[in-house]
């Protein structure tokens, strides 16, 4: 795992008690590690979410609140393209219980590592140069 915040997301890993598991977590940890650096919305332009229509980004809560949506769209976006279908195929081959389980920790081990890439932004960071 990579992170800033690795002995963070490395004791996360822990807590889970099997195998697949850590490893499912670990998986979505690295799959949205970096995500939140190629999403920067700054106050002012015009930014376009999914869920959402266009919009101006107005001030720095506008600006982080886009950012986290961002970050969620382009993780579930990067799910469409190679090579993240080998991390679902590994998981989906798991038998049903151990399967589900596996992807409820992968999407905790994004859900962590797009929480701690946010939290490193400072005000001045939504602000255009």
């Amino acid at each position: 795992m990579q992170s800033s915040n690795l002995e963070a997301a490395i004791a996360a890993r822990d807590e889970y008690k099997t195998g697949f598991e850590r490893e499912a977590f670990s998986a979505g940890y690295d799959h949205a590690h970096g995500i939140a650096c190629h999403n920067v919305p700054h106050v002012g332009e015009m930014v376009r979410p999914e869920t959402l229509s266009c919009v101006r980004v107005e001030d720095v809560a506008h600006a982080r609140e886009l950012h986290e949506t961002l970050c969620y769209e382009a993780e579930m976006n990067a799910r469409c393209f190679s090579p993240w279908e080998y991390t679902a195929h590994k998981i989906n081959s798991l038998d049903e219980f151990e399967a589900e389980a596996a992807w409820e920790a992968y999407d905790e081990g994004v859900a962590l590592a797009i929480g701690h890439d946010l939290s490193g932004y400072t005000d001045s960071d939504y602000i255009a140069d």
